[in-house]
């Protein structure tokens, strides 16, 4: 009995004598696996509490992220709408117009403010707060910050260097007075065909709307504003306000129209779409383009999201255009027909959505496939929110388990903080930006 026990120790002995000893290279390997598999944990954790979040919302807060709308006043915010249940309906997003803009930074900041308060006060999100800031003859907030020259000018008159100075100071003065979002830069390469309708408000040529698009984008995001590249896939020198631009290209021209949108999009956090309907000569399947860009699913899932990888937001331009309606698209089917294809946020240029948004509402208690589009497009929206701090991720205290592993819990919630006007730094960057100007 001993000799065999003797004999199991001595082989026990000589298997964990040849048993290979992980190198330094595998064990730090199985660290660095071990961490990758942490922070995907983490990160589905973060993915949890996001749609936690968004199933939180009552369906009318939730249907309301969806629309980017703009408002009246400049003094104090009011709703205009209500819903069924008599509480104030707002939009997840509001666009500024000049009229809504004082020439006092200050009483700019206290409207931007009473915004903020009045939806928390009525216990919604806050919204992200846009502007059209192209300059040039696209410029809301002329005589309150610095001058911005249009596009053309910026690319015909500016240095790089320049022209970085010129939007970095006009970014800076648009985060100090509340503003999160520039519907800027247009990023569509100059042609004949567009030529009548951009007129200044392209940097012109496809190395100059690489170069000044990118200057643009880089000076904006980093100062704190997010930029909505616009109009994908393009336009043509018909006003969509009164007509729908159709443009029809060949392959030799792919680069021109797309190029810059494809770069560019990689830093960039928004995208806006056209209402063109654009075709591509010789195509295999021509009736993928037979419909408005905004409502493709082609353009929007197959290109945009797929072929450009962007994980932004992305928007509809305007749905209350007259040449929508003109051709069929009214703007409560034009919204169903925006969502379904991939968009996340709607513009409006009425000051009321609420008889669009019921539509919506509507549509997804009935259609399945479309309320899972409703859902991406609300979680995207509240992604977006995290992103511009005007929401928070934060970490829960203590943690769970998962698959054998502890990370921590997350919740979202609604940014305590609201950063001061503060005045001294509003009149240096609009000096900055004046010197620029000046250059």
């Amino acid at each position: 009995m001993k000799k065999s026990i003797s004999v199991i120790c001595v082989i026990c002995l000589f298997l964990v004598s040849c048993t290979k000893k992980p190198s330094p290279q595998e064990i730090e390997a199985q660290k660095k696996l071990a961490e990758e598999q942490r922070l995907q944990k983490i990160e589905l954790a973060k993915e949890n509490a996001l749609s936690e979040y968004a199933s939180s919302l009552s369906d009318d807060v939730k249907i309301s992220q969806l629309f980017l709308v703009n408002i009246e006043g400049n003094q104090k915010y009011h709703s205009v709408e209500k819903t069924s249940g008599g509480k104030a309906l707002v939009p997840g997003g509001v666009l500024l117009f000049s009229y809504n803009i004082s020439k006092d930074p200050l009483e700019t900041y206290e409207f931007i403010k009473s915004i903020r308060d009045f939806y928390i006060e009525n216990q919604n999100p806050p919204p992200f707060v846009a502007v059209d800031q192209e300059g040039g003859d696209v410029n809301r907030l002329r005589g309150l910050t610095s001058v911005l020259w249009g596009q053309k000018k910026v690319a015909q008159s500016f240095s790089p260097q320049g022209a970085a100075s010129l939007y970095s100071a006009q970014a800076r003065q648009m985060r100090n007075l509340g503003f999160h979002l520039n519907l800027a830069p247009v990023v569509e390469v100059e042609n004949e065909s567009n030529r009548d309708f951009l007129d200044t408000r392209t940097f012109g040529n496809l190395e100059n709307v690489l170069l000044y698009g990118r200057i643009a984008v880089d000076s904006y995001e980093k100062n704190g504003i997010a930029v909505v590249l616009k109009h994908f896939p393009g336009n043509s020198s018909v006003d969509p306000h009164v007509g729908l631009p159709k443009i029809t290209f060949d392959q030799s021209e792919r680069d021109s129209y797309f190029k810059p949108f494809e770069e560019l999009l990689v830093d960039s956090s928004a995208l806006l779409m056209s209402h063109a309907i654009m075709k591509q000569k010789n195509a295999e399947n021509p009736e993928k383009y037979d419909m408005p860009a905004c409502f493709s699913k082609y353009w929007i899932s197959d290109c945009v999201r797929g072929d450009f990888a962007f994980k932004g937001l992305v928007f509809s331009d305007d749905i209350f255009m007259g040449a929508l309606a003109k051709n069929g698209y009214p703007p409560h089917e034009a919204a169903v027909k925006a969502i379904a294809a991939g968009v996340d946020v709607i513009m409006l240029s009425e000051k009321r959505f609420g008889h669009v948004a019921e539509i919506l509402l509507e549509k997804s208690k009935e259609d399945e496939n479309f309320a899972r589009e409703l859902d991406r497009a609300v979680k995207n929206v509240i992604r977006y929110k995290i992103k511009a701090g005007i929401l928070v991720m934060e970490e829960n205290e203590g943690a769970v388990e998962a698959d054998q592993m502890t990370v921590p819990s997350f919740s979202v919630k609604i940014n305590p903080d609201y950063k001061e006007f503060d005045l001294k730094k509003f009149d240096e960057d609009y000096k900055a930006g004046m010197d620029a100007y000046n250059q």
